[in-house]
């Protein structure tokens, strides 16, 4: 089985943009489950009705489904790129700065009347209509027996499509684990009067001889978008006159659908785009295909997507099989003379274990395109399904992977698939994507903090953090709770730093870190709390100023409660704090200051008499009397009283609020 390098190199590298995840196995509260079903569902669904934005712990979803407290939910991101790509742009889409499939994991605290509350903030936001609630179970053994099968409830436009469990124990599959044909829906197929020479457009309406299009990365769009162009992952509708539907796409691009009869041209429906993403940052479910285009009622609809399976258990064994095949469209009757839709892409398959993992078979194959069944009429085929995604982690890793793309159909009348695509199931820009690891799931070691070390109760709004991990690992930085900052442990020994670069708010503070592994976190380190503080700033005199032998001392401090005056690094008075945290003090005649230069620092204290942080150093001159221009305005002339000083001290605050520079470049308080 082939493995894609360039995706591997990515899983491999251990990108930081997973979402943090310390659920590991479960807890087992469900015990253990024995299917002996056929088509078992285990999951409940809702739909988020309000934006959750991150670090919030409240959900509003639809009321459909009961949830309980202390049970798993998984929230996911089922659909809505924003922006879209054109209609029949079928370049590969990169999720890279899209929240479309991001998923995690959280626990309930509460529930009651469609409102939750989680025991811990969410580490991303999810946006209301687009996003689902899915209840997760936590089992310990886990048994299919042959007879048995567990699936999901088919995607319905706003939930369904996913299948999730973790087992502390054993998962023991003898039997099958599916969600063929349950994620995005294919388009309808649409009847329509004789219509000869439709135009090739992408967008073509109802009227004109478009058809449906298969379901996509674009919400509100099934069931109204027409035309031969693809919608992201969602198969084009053929246009008139008889063509085919395009297949689905997902990790493969969809095929293309047959063309039309009369005239001859290809008008058959594109294929649905590729999708890239790495499968331990999102999951997504296959596209649907594009429906045929006929003018006799007997043409078919697009197939179905793969839904997607997200699964962690101790360890995984069995003869049986794990399936996300998209839908195969059906063939159009013998007796019709109208185009078949595009097979549905196979859906995404992530199923991980810390242990061994066997099977007889996972499959994330594209389904095939409807073959065109009359024997003399020709008509268009429909186009197959792209191929899914099939992440599978154990070790050993026992489990032959398929994602192959679907098989185009085929024209009767002339034993060939006129036009439709892909030409190859095997290989190619349909084929799909298997980035399996024959490595042991596991959970890294939890990291620390250094700095700010606990307890500081002098730490500056940027400060420096430091901290260590384990080599090359990435580092979530959580501040107050949330999710602050994402880097990996590349220095010496795993060491990591960190500069932040906006003012932190001054007061208390808790910092912890937590290590990720392919979407696997440590649990978070112990917090270290800190108190931030700012340094006091001397506005007057500014730097390289010159006074008199009595100036005036002015600025502000954000902290303390009161600051010293530090003239030559002795201290000559210490002021309290007003509410407007300002200060201002004229050395007496008893400390006039020889002629020359001098340095001054300001130094915050708390109330209880400890020393915070000081000033910068600034530098000043001291003039002779005799030297001094009376209309300078320097020191304590009757040009520059304490009115003046406090209007200057007031833009000055209203200056560093809008984080501009002060003084000016051309202005120099109290200078000459």
């Amino acid at each position: 089985m082939r493995i894609v390098s360039f995706l591997l190199g990515l899983l491999l590298s251990a990108s930081a943009l997973a979402e943090p995840d310390t659920f590991w196995l479960g807890s087992g509260r469900n015990g253990s489950l024995t299917v002996n079903q056929p088509n078992t569902v285990v999951n409940r669904y809702a739909q988020l009705t309000a934006d959750a934005p991150a670090g919030t712990k409240a959900l509003t979803v639809s009321t459909s489904s009961t949830f309980t407290a202390g049970e798993l939910v998984l929230l996911h991101q089922s659909t809505g790129l924003t922006p879209s790509p054109a209609s029949g742009d079928q370049d590969p889409i990169s999720l890279d700065s899209s929240t479309v499939g991001q998923f995690e994991f959280a626990r309930v605290e509460s529930f009651s009347s469609g409102t939750f509350q989680l025991t811990a903030p969410l580490t991303h936001s999810y946006p209301a209509s687009v996003t689902q609630v899915v209840s997760v179970p936590e089992y310990t053994d886990v048994q299919v027996l042959s007879i048995g099968s567990l699936q999901a409830r088919p995607w319905d436009g706003s939930m369904g499509g996913i299948l999730a469990f973790l087992a502390s124990g054993t998962l023991t599959n003898n039997g099958l684990v599916s969600v063929d044909g349950a994620g995005f829906r294919g388009g309808a197929f649409l009847n329509h009067a004789t219509l000869l020479n439709c135009p090739l457009a992408p967008d073509l309406p109802q009227a004109d001889g478009g058809t449906f299009k298969g379901e996509g990365l674009v919400p509100g769009s099934y069931g109204t978008a027409t035309g031969r162009g693809n919608l992201t992952s969602g198969g084009g509708g053929g246009n008139c006159h008889n063509s085919g539907g395009g297949g689905g796409g997902h990790g493969g691009r969809g095929g293309q659908g047959g063309r039309a009869v009369a005239p001859e041209t290809d008008a058959g429906g594109l294929g649905g785009a590729a999708v890239e993403y790495l499968p331990h940052e999102r999951l997504l479910f296959g596209g649907g295909g594009g429906a045929g285009e006929g003018n006799d009622n007997v043409g078919t609809g697009g197939g179905a997507g793969g839904g997607l399976m997200i699964i962690r258990a101790a360890a995984v064994e069995g003869s049986g099989r794990f399936s996300a095949k998209g839908s195969s469209a059906s063939p159009t009757p013998d007796a019709g003379d109208d185009g078949a839709g595009g097979g549905g892409a196979g859906g995404a398959i992530s199923l991980r274990t810390p242990g061994g993992l066997t099977c007889s078979g996972a499959e994330s194959s594209g389904g095939a395109g409807g073959n065109a069944s009359n024997p003399s009429l020709i008509t268009g085929p429909g186009g197959g399904g792209g191929g899914g995604i099939a992440f599978l982690q154990g070790d050993p890793l026992t489990c032959p992977r398929v994602v192959l793309a679907g098989a185009p159909g085929v024209s009767a009348a002339t034993g060939t698939i006129r036009g439709a695509g892909p030409t190859r199931v095997d290989a190619g820009v349909s084929y799909g994507s298997d980035p399996s690891l024959p490595v042991a799931l596991k959970i890294p070691e939890t990291p620390s903090v250094t700095r700010p070390a606990d307890g500081d109760r002098l730490v500056e709004q940027r400060p420096l953090i430091e901290g260590t991990a384990e080599q090359d690992v990435p580092v979530h930085l959580f501040l107050d709770g949330i999710l602050y900052a994402k880097l990996e442990a590349t220095g010496s020994g795993g060491s990591f730093t960190y500069t932040v670069t906006s003012d932190l708010p001054l007061g208390s503070h808790e910092l912890s870190a937590s290590a990720e592994v392919l979407g696997i976190s440590s649990e978070p380190s112990t917090p270290n709390r800190f108190e931030v503080v700012a340094r006091p700033v001397l506005v007057i005199p500014a730097e390289g100023d010159q006074v008199d032998p009595t100036p005036l001392l002015a600025g502000t401090s954000l902290s303390g409660a009161s600051v010293s005056v530090e003239i030559d690094d002795v201290e000559v008075t210490r002021l309290p704090v007003g509410s407007e945290r300002r200060f201002a003090y004229t050395l007496g005649a008893a400390q006039a200051l020889a002629p020359g230069q001098h340095r001054a620092t300001i130094r915050f204290w708390d109330a209880a008499g400890n020393p915070g942080l000081a000033s910068p150093v600034t530098n000043f001159e001291v003039l002779d009397p005799t030297n001094l221009d009376v209309s300078c305005g320097c020191g304590t002339s009757p040009s520059f009283g304490l009115g003046a000083a406090a209007a200057l001290l007031g833009a000055w605050a209203a200056r560093r609020r809008r984080g501009g520079r002060w003084p000016p470049a051309d202005q120099h308080p109290g200078g000459s």
